[in-house]
């Protein structure tokens, strides 16, 4: 028997080694011969040999042809057409901003002119270390090293088994041991390691009388030559990963001395320069002090690369370093958050970077402390910050961080990736183990959407030809109502226990929610008849993402209790445009005025009718759109629990009724840059919080700072960390700005650097006493006045404070005081008194 599969590639990277060792696994476990048919690079490959998989040279939307043929035929494409759909699921790396190239320095770098190469980005962070060279091996190099000896072709064979099996009984152990990428990049090489068209390329050079070595390089080299012609550089470094393979079969076979590699297991901190790292000689390094790594023809996508940013060391990528001269003994700066590598530092530098560390932990760790905190604004609105989950691991973090809801459990992922649906027993304690850890926290429990674009094997729904559109989630429930029901009955077991609510997907008529409730209604009868626990009362909500919706809310308001806006599908079928397609990205647009209108009127609406409604999807937790979405007036914010602290310590600096202003303002715009702008004026996103012009906070006593450039620097450091101010490096080039041409000493010891900018969300006087003079403008000063006037204040403001200081700080009596002050609270208050005055 012969099926036929079409597949149009949905991954951003195409077939790499992940997803192809996913295929060759799963293909490997029937009889059936499966054959893959690239249809644009017209490339042939056996389905059960990843790396033939990936010569094909499958891209992202690339269509290929699976014909499955033998006696299995039907289950194997049943199976192989259900994890085609999983894949995207599979992704070891799901961002791809990291990959960064450095821009313009911060001003205040920029005053130390500091001297430095530019690198791609590939794992936030600073670092100030030594720097420790550490060599690699080339396919070339490896292959001049192979051995002389005189050899037999079948002992040859026998090593070579050998070696395959010991190695891939060590990658076993290792995987029962591995979680997370580790354990994803282990799966990877596993699929490598038994790869058949691997293994039968090795045989083959055997067979030429050549010796194990041999067979082995010339094997990676000739599937690497393969990789590297693909149009993909994801792909292209995948080339990295079959020279580790090899090198681990080499020492292997002829022992750790054979290659003698230098295991890098420092006992400083060090940054490590490699230019071309494998993955296992990266795992292979001492972590504790693994300060950071600087790779040259490694990629920013490399699996290396990849590891580097799952354990949060700092990483740059393509740096040429090879005629760098660096002292071994003096440190260096890998400042990846710029882009950059500072080579040569002086006192200055160090400075800077020191106080850069200590405030970037200062702020991670204020803004942990709002997890736990209520998610209000300034002036006290509350709006709901929920969380995205798919199992009890991504509750227990979300809570962790502060969610006060389960926004969306989605419910699907325990229905796919198996061949039978599951039963009831073992929803019900999936759905108790979530709602029992909510301890009374909402959990809403989106009913299953699978079909259509999200097919399994065992709920057959035929192809369709556009299944995006086609039959999924509550329109297939009809046909397997029993399985809806079922469903339902575990919702409201978990309910009986916890404050568990139901939300239907896909809803596009009001017919369908009606019909979901008489099957809820007749569900619950059959509870009450069995005598069965469960909450008479529990909430029903439906999803609004077909946009059908936006123009029959009122009518669906008469059936449900609560709405649930998809961002992400919403924006997809409101455009016609698949947002993971970069060939229509530009379609796919959050800031049109037309699809904000929508959102606008979709609350409006719901509120309308008496109903809560909640945001949900990636919208959620963009703070560049969070003044917007709390103006628009969603009574809840449901986003991936990662993003639940930094958004509560976003809303903080919020006032409610200046963002309603705004997004009043955004719904009369005409084009995305409009809106955009309007987004980007922090006059416009950030306002006023009702802080005092001056408090002890603001007062920085006994201040540590080599110059005038450090007195800014920490002084506007200072206030962002108390919430003042979300654009630092704005704020310090206003400030500069007016000490380039004029230097603002004032004399008697005193400066008063000054702006009236955009980068400030509230008007403020910051004070700083110093340990010790520096000069400003030839001038010795002890105390500096930085003046930060808000956009949004009056136009006379900055200069009414301005001179009101200056005549202050002129006044002997004034200055004879403040030089005797030994508190920031004293000192707070003989300047209150002064202004006062």
């Amino acid at each position: 028997m012969v099926v036929e599969i079409t597949w149009q590639c949905e991954l951003n990277e195409g077939i790499h080694a992940r997803p192809a060792g996913h295929i060759a696994r799963l293909c490997n476990t029937f009889e059936a011969e499966m054959v893959w048919h690239n249809t644009r690079t017209q490339l042939e490959a056996s389905a059960k040999s990843a790396l033939s998989l990936v010569a094909t040279d499958t891209l992202r939307d690339d269509i290929c042809l699976i014909t499955v043929s033998g006696s299995d035929a039907p289950a194997a494409a049943a199976a192989l057409k259900g994890l085609l759909y999983r894949l995207p699921e599979f992704n070891l790396e799901q961002e791809s901003e990291h990959a960064l190239v450095a821009g313009s320095l911060p001003r205040c770098l920029l005053e130390l002119r500091p001297l430095y190469l530019c690198g791609i980005r590939i794992s936030v962070g600073i670092a100030v270390a030594k720097p420790c060279f550490m060599a690699g091996v080339t396919f070339t190099e490896l292959l001049g090293r192979s051995p002389t000896d005189a050899f037999s072709p079948q002992s040859e064979k026998r090593r070579l088994a050998e070696g395959l099996e010991n190695l891939r009984r060590t990658k076993m152990a290792a995987l029962a041991q591995a979680e997370g990428i580790e354990y994803d990049l282990i799966e990877a090489h596993l699929s490598f390691i038994t790869d058949s068209a691997f293994e039968a390329s090795m045989i083959g050079y055997l067979d030429e009388h050549r010796n194990a070595w041999s067979a082995i390089v010339r094997s990676a080299m000739d599937f690497s030559a393969i990789l590297e012609r693909s149009s993909s550089h994801y792909i292209q470094e995948r080339t990295l990963d079959l020279l580790d393979i090899a090198t681990q079969l080499l020492t292997g076979i002829y022992g750790e001395q054979s290659l003698a590699q230098n295991f890098l297991m420092p006992d400083e901190p060090v940054i490590v320069f490699a230019s071309a790292l494998t993955p296992s000689q990266f795992l292979a390094i001492n972590k504790t002090h693994l300060a950071g790594l600087v790779l040259s023809s490694t990629g920013a996508t490399s699996h290396t690369a990849i590891l580097a940013r799952s354990l949060g060391i700092p990483a740059l990528a393509d740096i040429d370093f090879s005629a760098l001269t660096l002292p071994p003994n003096q440190d260096i700066v890998l400042d990846s958050d710029q882009g950059i590598l500072i080579t040569v530092l002086d006192e200055k530098i160090q400075r800077y970077y020191r106080h850069e560390i200590d405030v970037q932990q200062q702020m991670r760790q204020k803004i942990q402390e709002f997890a736990q905190l209520p998610s209000v604004t300034a002036d006290g609105h509350h709006i709901g910050i929920a969380a995205n989950i798919a199992s009890v691991e991504e509750a227990q973090v979300a809570f962790a961080n502060g969610a006060e809801a389960i926004g969306l459990f989605r419910s699907e992922m325990a229905f796919m990736a198996r061949e039978t649906p599951p039963d009831y027993p073992e929803l019900e304690a999936l759905y108790h183990s979530v709602v029992t850890l909510a301890a009374g926290r909402p959990v809403v429990f989106r009913t299953f959407d699978i079909g259509g674009d999200k097919p399994v094997s065992w709920l057959a729904s035929g192809r369709e030809d556009n299944p995006a559109l086609g039959y999924r989630a509550v329109r297939s429930y009809p046909q397997h109502r029993q399985l809806f029901a079922m469903q339902l009955k575990a919702i409201l077991s978990a309910s009986a226990i916890g404050d568990a609510r139901i939300l239907l997907p896909m809803i596009a008529r009001p017919e369908e929610v009606i019909w979901c409730r008489e099957v809820l209604e007749a569900v619950k009868q059959e509870m009450r008849d069995a005598g069965h626990p469960f909450n008479p009362a529990v909430e029903l909500g439906i999803m609004l993402e077909v946009p059908s919706v936006l123009f029959a809310i009122a009518d669906m308001a008469e059936h449900v209790d609560f709405f649930s806006l998809g961002s992400n599908d919403l924006a997809q079928y409101f455009f016609a445009a698949d947002r993971g397609n970069p060939r229509v990205s530009a379609v796919y647009d959050n800031y049109a005025p037309a699809f904000l209108r929508a959102m606008q009127q979709a609350v409006t609406d719901v509120h309308r009718a008496g109903k809560r409604i909640a945001l949900c999807g990636e919208l959620a937790a963009d703070n560049a759109l969070l003044p917007l979405l709390v103006g628009i007036g969603f009574d809840e914010l449901s986003m991936s629990g990662s993003a639940i602290p930094a958004v509560k310590h976003a809303l903080k600096s919020l006032n409610f009724t200046r963002c309603q202003g705004l997004a009043r303002q955004i719904n009369l715009t005409h084009y995305s840059a409009q809106a955009a702008a309007l987004l980007q004026s922090a006059a416009a996103t950030k306002s006023h919080t009702g802080k005092p012009l001056l408090t002890p906070e603001t007062i920085l006593w006994e201040l540590d700072a080599a110059d005038k450039n450090e007195v800014i620097k920490k002084m506007v450091d200072n206030l962002w960390l108390h919430q003042r101010t979300d654009c630092r490096d704005k704020l310090c080039q206003d400030i500069w700005a007016r000490e380039i041409p004029f230097p603002t000493v004032v004399g008697s010891g005193f400066a008063i650097p000054h702006a009236r900018t955009d980068a400030i969300h509230d008007s403020t006087i910051s004070v700083a006493t110093l340990r010790q003079p520096v000069s400003w403008g030839g001038v010795p000063v002890d105390k500096v006045f930085m003046l930060t006037i808000s956009q949004a204040a009056a136009e006379n403001e900055h200069m009414k404070y301005f001179s009101t200081l200056a005549r202050m700080l002129m006044n002997d009596e004034f200055v004879v005081k403040a030089q005797r002050v030994a508190t920031p609270e004293a000192l707070c208050d003989l300047i209150i008194s002064a202004l006062s005055c």
